[in-house]
């Protein structure tokens, strides 16, 4: 079993609604404990900015296949609420992002972990030192807390809500 890092976000439809029915989704190939950061709402990055907030989440489990089949199964749930890409950064109703594979890194042309936005975002900042500040990032000795800071003054200008404070409960 490998500790995976999750995020997930939704800035189209019912944003709640979308986000619970993610997390029942990955809690079918997510192995326990399932743990979760607090609920956040989010600006968007990158984009036009008449599109909706986001609400966003870290997810942490287990997993127990490949990078590729942990992709897979995200997309299928992407798909499965409704996700179309008609071009890049479009409102989504569900955005499932691999963050961190346990210690490993993959580059890809459709698949890089550690991702490689995670600095810029800042709820990925908050979410991981909730849920995995002991983890140490893949390719070096830091831990995520210490390499969070470090990020700190980047994402700092990313505007952000808590909606809903963390809590450990199996998703």
């Amino acid at each position: 079993m490998i500790d995976v890092i999750l995020s997930l976000g939704s800035n189209l439809g019912d944003r709640a609604q979308n986000m619970r029915r993610m997390e029942q989704k990955i809690a079918d190939f997510l192995l326990p404990p399932i743990n979760r950061s607090s609920l956040m709402e989010t600006e968007p990055l990158g984009t036009a900015s008449d599109q909706q907030w986001f609400y966003n989440r870290i997810v942490r489990g287990g997993f127990s296949g490949t990078p590729r089949e942990l992709l897979q199964a995200c997309v299928a749930i992407e798909k499965k609420l409704g996700r179309t890409r008609p071009y890049r950064y479009a409102a989504r109703t569900a955005d499932i992002d691999i963050l961190l594979f346990g210690e490993l890194m993959v580059n890809e042309p459709d698949l890089v972990v550690p991702h490689p936005a995670i600095q810029k975002r800042r709820f990925c900042i908050m979410g991981l030192r909730e849920i995995a500040p002991e983890m140490v990032f893949p390719g070096g000795v830091k831990r995520i807390d210490d390499v969070a800071r470090e990020w700190e003054a980047e994402a700092s200008k990313q505007k952000v809500r808590i909606i809903e404070t963390r809590y450990d409960k199996d998703a």
